[in-house]
């Protein structure tokens, strides 16, 4: 049975760690809170995708002790906003020479 307290607090942890970074880590410690490890691993990954999915999140795992990385979903390459940092040409000011004078002869 899961926790909704510990659903809650895991939400509102993953929710301020991607305001900050690309990608949030959990650990299977904090995982077995919500989805206790006595629970079969397919299963467990199953019910932390629909997890992932249900508050718009996508999800990679790592089995050597089972670590899900939550991440915002990536947009279609057509959706990319790609911003291109320009680099700044020095700027040389030429000094405007003062009208000659013609002299008079």
């Amino acid at each position: 049975m899961r926790s909704t307290s510990g659903m809650r607090k895991l939400v509102n942890r993953i929710e301020m760690e991607l305001k900050e970074q690309d990608i949030c880590a959990v650990y299977n410690s904090e995982l077995e809170r919500v989805w206790p490890k006595k629970t079969s691993p397919a299963k467990r990954k199953q019910e932390i995708k629909r997890f992932a999915k249900k508050h718009q999140l996508e999800v990679t795992f790592y089995d050597v002790g089972l670590c899900a990385v939550f991440e915002k979903p990536h947009r279609a390459p057509s959706e990319r906003t790609f911003v291109l940092p320009l680099q700044s040409k020095p700027v040389s000011q030429t000094r405007k020479r003062p009208a000659s004078r013609s002299r008079q002869r």
